[in-house]
């Protein structure tokens, strides 16, 4: 049977030719009383990625948010969508920075003040190492448990400063970060909203995570 799909439901940037294998999700649109193919990933074709790349997840955040992931003092992402919850504790994705700096008038510095450190340290946790910066995949982070929580819960000093953040404006949905570490090198990628997909090369894999 035939199905219709648009290229921009692509898990990322490759040609399909007749003969590919693909996988999809059917999405019913009420509107034209059809079924049309999403999230669509290429399984077996000529573009392929080749055995020296790997096609991995990948989610944006914007700086200084990034930076304070991929420097190991925020442990939990919040959100208020669903962008985590369909992936198992566990799953391995890509930290992607974007080309903005997120407008939260730097009350992530009060919160980080909170615990303890000082400006200077601050600065040091919202910056990235030189050879990573906007536009790029800067790390590879393992994701647990997506949770949702209660605007108490949220205001616990203890939950803000792992978000880097207060309760108020912190998302409903929590994603605990279970580990983080540096790609060897920043890798040039085009962002995209909610979870997406971007082949990589492995040697910008840091030791130990693709076993």
């Amino acid at each position: 049977k035939d199905m219709f799909f648009h290229f921009s439901q692509r898990t990322s940037d490759f040609d399909i030719d007749r003969g590919d294998e693909v996988y999809f999700y059917a999405t019913y649109d009420s509107r034209k009383d059809k079924y049309a193919a999403s999230d669509v990933e290429l399984v077996h074709g000529k573009d392929l990625v080749d055995e020296d790349t790997v096609n991995m997840r990948v989610f944006s955040m914007n700086l200084p948010f990034a930076a304070l992931l991929a420097n190991g003092y925020k442990t939990l992402e919040t959100r208020n969508g669903t962008m985590f919850t369909p992936y198992e504790e566990g799953t391995k994705m890509l930290l992607h920075v974007g080309q903005r700096i997120y407008p939260d008038g730097n009350r992530h510095m009060d919160v980080m003040r909170s615990g303890g450190l000082d400006d200077v340290e601050i600065q040091k946790l919202k910056s990235l190492p030189p050879g990573f910066g906007k536009g790029m995949a800067v790390a590879i982070v393992e994701i647990g448990k997506t949770y949702e929580t209660t605007l108490e819960e949220r205001c616990d000093p203890e939950f803000q400063r792992s978000v880097g953040a207060f309760g108020a404006d912190s998302g409903m949905r929590a994603t605990e970060i279970k580990r983080v570490s540096y790609l060897k090198q920043g890798v040039r990628i085009s962002g995209s909203g909610g979870v997406f997909k971007a082949s990589v090369s492995k040697n910008a894999i840091p030791d130990g995570w693709l076993d």
